[in-house]
């Protein structure tokens, strides 16, 4: 574990955004709410993606390709380019998040996010993302994240649990999610066949 000093990246670190609500103590101390810009960033991302997959050609691209490759040759999109972009832009914010979590660590080591793509993955399958592709988006995976986390507190705060715990209800809320996009697509697929 290397801890950063950088002064300025410590700085933007420990800042907080005051928000003009909070709540009163018990001392009678009135403790104003914040937040970090790290929240900031990542809700600005979110939406920034959002758009970016709704209303531009290239995230009608993006959803035919995960649909249908083949298909999507066929209409005419340049698949193999498409794919290169969505790597970059994979990249990218792969980039950011690294960037935003050590923000919030303060710290950076190689295996600092080991376990998390597994979190992820889940998170977006529990926001209704297939994974067979061409449907989701993400803000159903923000609240996919926002479940996780619900979850993942409410064992923690409960105590008397192991922590295993949050593994186990996740996998299971997981797996269910799993079966269900898996019963609505036999569905469909029997639907089509009438």
């Amino acid at each position: 574990m290397i801890a950063i000093k950088n002064e300025v990246f410590l700085s933007w670190a420990n800042n907080k955004i005051y928000l003009p609500f909070g709540t009163v103590n018990k001392k009678g101390v009135y403790l104003p709410a914040y937040i970090y810009p790290t929240i900031i960033i990542a809700i600005l991302v979110v939406v920034l993606i959002f758009l970016v997959l709704r209303y531009t050609s290239f995230g009608r691209k993006l959803y035919a390709i995960g649909g249908n490759p083949q298909s999507a040759l066929m209409m005419g999109i340049r698949v193999q380019r498409v794919k290169l972009l969505t790597y970059t832009l994979s990249g990218l914010l792969t980039g950011i998040g690294g960037f935003l979590f050590c923000l919030n660590s303060g710290a950076g080591f190689v295996e600092q996010a080991k376990g998390l793509e597994m979190d992820a993955i889940s998170s977006a399958v529990i926001g209704g993302t297939l994974l067979s592709g061409g449907i989701g988006n993400p803000i159903g995976t923000l609240f996919g994240v926002l479940i996780k986390g619900t979850i993942s507190s409410l064992v923690t705060i409960q105590g008397t649990l192991s922590s295993w715990w949050v593994r186990i209800i996740l996998s299971l809320l997981l797996c269910f999610f799993i079966v269900l996009q898996s019963a609505i697509a036999i569905r469909k697929r029997k639907r089509k066949k009438i």
